[in-house]
């Protein structure tokens, strides 16, 4: 099985070190016989150059394109069996975008996963407000907003918060402390928004991959604001344990791949040497692996080809 894990950058790594955390910790049952596969998974940035993210592009439109272009490059290059979308950004253009042109490509994005996840936390807790905490084209794109109303959620229960540059701030950051502040910048502009009757608890969701590396900056943030009665809800553990599931299900997991996980990383540029040195401090407590896919990154300038 070869699986592609893809994101507009390097948050969607948090995914992809917890997943094979996942996959390395799990115990098979007793009298169980163990399959045999080969596990592969291949991790695509899928910014076209370091000084442009999907952020600074001209519009959806541009940013369409350009992932089309990446997603049918990856295709045509590895031929993976599924690609799952580590990225609320990129994920809210999957509807509108052309499929990739081998049909037996599945392809899926974190945004799904994270929608069930707000729905299913606050109909447990029907009088809790959700604080959105994401990117500018994830909010200003109102999907978590129209899921959330659909489902019965009132308006006055849900504020979306556009963090800009807060991602490119977390990959260049290794000691955390600047991120910190930012943090607590974008955490008083979202408390801001709540309305007046709010209740006393929160359901704050990381709607940008890179926000689950510091998923403790975020809470110690709103707790040192006067909310201690919070739930902070990372859709990254959701999306690991998922296609974790997804892998056991095809029967690929057996003591052998636990030790002898195959992990690329491809980039159409080189990744900048802080970035580097602040993922690897991040991920490598989580997977190593993970964190030695990223410093042995592979340049692959095709994922651009027309």
């Amino acid at each position: 099985m070869h699986i592609v894990i893809t994101d507009s950058g390097l948050g969607g790594l948090s995914v992809c070190a917890q997943l094979i955390h996942l996959l390395k910790n799990y115990s098979a049952p007793e009298n169980s016989d163990p399959p045999s596969c080969n596990l592969k998974i291949t991790y695509v940035n899928a910014v076209p150059s370091n000084d442009r993210g999907y952020n600074k592009m001209s519009g959806k439109k541009e940013q369409i394109e350009t992932f089309e272009k990446i997603i049918s490059n990856t295709v045509r290059l590895i031929s993976p069996d599924n690609i799952f979308v580590a990225c609320g950004t990129l994920s809210v253009l999957l509807n509108q975008m052309a499929p990739p042109s081998d049909k037996s490509v599945k392809i899926e994005g974190i945004v799904s996963i994270g929608i069930q996840l707000l729905v299913d936390s606050l109909q447990k807790n029907p009088r809790a407000t959700a604080i959105i905490m994401a990117t500018p084209t994830t909010v200003s794109n109102n999907t978590f907003q129209r899921e959330l109303l659909k489902n019965g959620i009132p308006k006055n229960q849900i504020v979306a918060q556009s963090c800009p540059n807060l991602a490119n701030e977390i990959s260049n950051d290794p000691e955390g402390s600047k991120v910190g502040k930012r943090i607590q910048y974008w955490v008083k502009k979202s408390l801001q928004q709540l309305p007046e009757t709010t209740t006393e608890h929160l359901m704050v969701f990381l709607g940008c991959t890179h926000y689950s590396y510091h998923e403790n900056m975020f809470k110690m943030a709103f707790i040192n604001e006067g909310f201690s009665k919070l739930s902070v809800l990372n859709p990254n553990y959701a999306a690991a344990d998922k296609l974790k599931n997804f892998i056991l299900k095809d029967q690929c997991m057996n003591s052998g791949v636990k030790n002898s996980f195959l992990i690329n990383f491809l980039t159409p540029y080189a990744i900048p040497e802080q970035e580097k040195i602040t993922l690897n401090k991040l991920l490598t407590p989580i997977s190593p692996e993970t964190s030695q896919a990223l410093i042995n990154a592979q340049i692959v300038p095709e994922l651009l080809d027309d």
